[in-house]
C-alpha cells in the first residue's frame, strides 16, 4: 500500500529525522531498518552495544560515521542518546483513504482517536499503550496533536515504525464514516456517569481520547456513542491522559480475550 511522505519541517505533521538511544535504535533497525540512512557514533565510545549495532548497520548496509560527542548532543537531547543517533527518512503518516482500505479488511477493530493531545510526552506513552494493547490503527488530527518529535519516539519506545498512524484532517468527520461502518465510537470524560466497565468492547471500536485540560471538545464528544468515565476514589479528579489510555485499551483487550478463551 503506498504510503504518503511527509516533510521534514517540524509542523505537526512529521518527526525529526535523529533518532537517539540504544533502545530507539535497536528498534529502527528492528520495524523499519530501510530508514535508516546513517548511523552515527561519538567518538571513543566502544562496547558490545556499540558493536551490535555496527554489526546491524553492516546487515541493512548502512553507513557508520563517527563524529564529537557535542554533535549527537546537539541532534537529539543530550544525555540520553547514550552515544549513538540514527539519522533517519522522513517519518510517514498514512492517509484517510489508506485508512478506510484498510478498515475493511481488518477483524473485529480496535482504533484509538487521540483528540487535541498536545504534550508528546503524553502522546508517546499513549501510543506505547496502543502498541500494547493490539490497536489497528491510531487518528491524529491534523494540526491539533503533539508533533511527532524525537521525544515522541523515546516516550513510545520506538514503537511508532510498528503502528498504523493516520492523520486525519477532521476527526469528527471520520468518527462520524466510522459510525457508518458499525463502529461504535466510545469517548472519555471526567465527569460521565457511564462507567468505562459498563460498555460490551467485543464489537469494531474506536476509543477517543481528548486533551490534558480540557478533554473532548464539545463537537468530538456529540458523535461518541458512549460517553465513559472512570471512576476515581482519591482526592485527584483525574488521570494522567496516557494512564486512563491504559486502563481504557486494556479494558477493551481483557474483554476480547475472556470471550475467546
Amino acid at each position: 500500500m503506498p504510503r504518503r511522505l511527509l516533510n521534514d519541517k517540524n509542523d505537526g505533521k512529521s518527526a525529526t529525522r535523529y533518532i537517539g538511544g540504544l533502545k530507539n535504535v535497536r528498534a529502527t533497525f528492528k520495524h523499519n531498518p530501510k530508514s535508516i540512512r546513517r548511523v552515527l557514533f561519538a567518538q571513543h565510545y566502544h562496547g558490545a552495544a556499540i558493536q551490535e549495532i555496527k554489526s546491524l548497520a553492516r546487515l541493512h548496509s548502512v553507513r557508520v560515521q563517527s563524529v564529537p560527542r557535542v554533535t549527537l548532543d546537539r541532534l537529539t537531547t543530550p544525555g540520553e542518546h547514550q552515544g549513538i543517533v540514527v539519522d533517519v527518512s522522513t517519518f510517514e503518516l498514512h492517509s484517510e483513504r489508506e485508512f478506510e482500505q484498510a478498515f475493511t479488511e481488518w477483524q473485529n477493530p480496535l482504533i484509538l482517536a487521540l483528540d487535541t493531545v498536545q504534550d508528546p510526552r503524553n502522546l508517546g506513552a499513549c501510543l506505547r499503550v496502543a502498541d500494547g494493547a493490539g490497536v489497528d490503527a491510531v487518528l491524529l488530527g491534523k494540526n491539533r496533536c503533539a508533533p511527532l518529535t524525537d521525544v515522541v519516539y523515546r516516550t513510545s519506545t520506538g514503537v511508532l515504525d510498528s503502528l498504523f498512524l493516520v492523520q486525519v484532517a477532521n476527526l469528527v468527520r471520520t468518527l462520524r464514516w466510522l459510525q457508518d461502518q458499525n463502529c461504535w465510537i466510545v469517548g472519555t470524560d471526567d465527569e460521565a456517569f457511564e462507567p468505562y466497565t459498563s460498555i460490551d468492547y467485543r464489537r469494531p471500536i474506536a476509543m477517543v481520547v481528548g486533551n490534558e485540560g480540557k478533554g473532548l471538545r464539545r463537537l468530538t464528544k456529540e458523535v461518541c456513542d458512549h460517553v465513559v468515565g472512570i471512576p476515581m476514589h482519591g482526592q485527584a479528579t483525574s488521570l494522567n491522559v496516557s494512564v486512563a489510555t491504559g486502563i481504557l485499551l486494556y479494558e477493551v483487550y481483557r474483554q476480547r480475550s475472556s470471550s475467546s478463551t
